[in-house]
């Protein structure tokens, strides 16, 4: 990709994929910092700052495509990155089917999850399409929630109902269940893994976050969450 560069900025370049996204290989040798140099932190300031609340790692980026690019992007990031592929799922979405595949490395450390849109075509799906998420590892998911609404943002509600059910099929504890319901935290367990996650409202109708802490080698997305947070995003655009 032709890129505009600053003759201050580290010289990195790009490569496109299929839906338009663009890589970008960041070589980890140059001098100082490299390509981190570019990036002001000292002009972030952290307000949880020796709270102990703690992002330890990218966990995952969502990225929706195209319809007539799905396969080609799960193509391109093998092939490029080599990413091993998952098997495909289909979710139900408000708006028809959802087909969802996750690729990854194989120490994990690069998880790419792609989405597609299987019934809903049009002006309305691809307006939907547009949103992606970047979901942030954590060590403990109830102190990055209760810190976020400390700082004045919200998670993503979640219905009532949703809770209810994990009493009736999980032996999650009353106190664990309630303090998930007050922080908007979803759960999945797949043999002796966990996985704690929780949403933000979308950005700018673009961009939405996610915050997962997982336990006991659960490698998963939590895709049985996966229509109750695409209800609650439509919803939360409605209101």
């Amino acid at each position: 990709l032709p890129r505009r560069r600053d003759p201050a900025e580290s010289r990195i370049n790009a490569v496109a994929a299929p839906d338009g996204t663009a890589v970008f290989f960041c070589p980890a040798t140059q001098p100082g910092r490299g390509w981190l140099a570019d990036f002001a932190a000292a002009a972030v300031r952290d307000r949880n700052e020796g709270a102990g609340v703690a992002v330890t790692a990218i966990d995952h980026v969502g990225l929706f495509q195209p319809f007539d690019h799905f396969d080609e992007a799960s193509l391109f990031y093998r092939s490029v990155l080599g990413l091993t592929p998952d098997a495909s799922l289909e979710v139900a979405a408000p708006d028809g089917l959802v087909r969802s595949r996750a690729l990854h490395s194989d120490d994990a450390g690069l998880r790419i999850a792609l989405n597609v849109s299987v019934l809903g075509r049009g002006t309305r799906a691809d307006a939907a399409g547009i949103t992606q998420h970047i979901a942030f590892a954590c060590d403990d998911v109830f102190a990055a929630a209760e810190a976020m609404r400390a700082g004045g943002v919200e998670p993503l509600p979640i219905p009532d109902n949703y809770y209810d059910d994990l009493a009736a099929r999980t032996d999650l504890a009353p106190a664990v269940r309630e303090r998930m319901r007050e922080n908007g935290i979803l759960y999945d367990r797949a043999g002796t893994g966990e996985f704690l996650h929780f949403y933000t409202p979308v950005l700018g109708n673009r961009l939405f976050f996610e915050a997962v802490q997982r336990t006991g080698g659960y490698t998963g997305y939590g895709a049985a969450n996966a229509s109750i947070r695409m209800a609650a995003h439509r919803a939360e655009r409605a209101r």
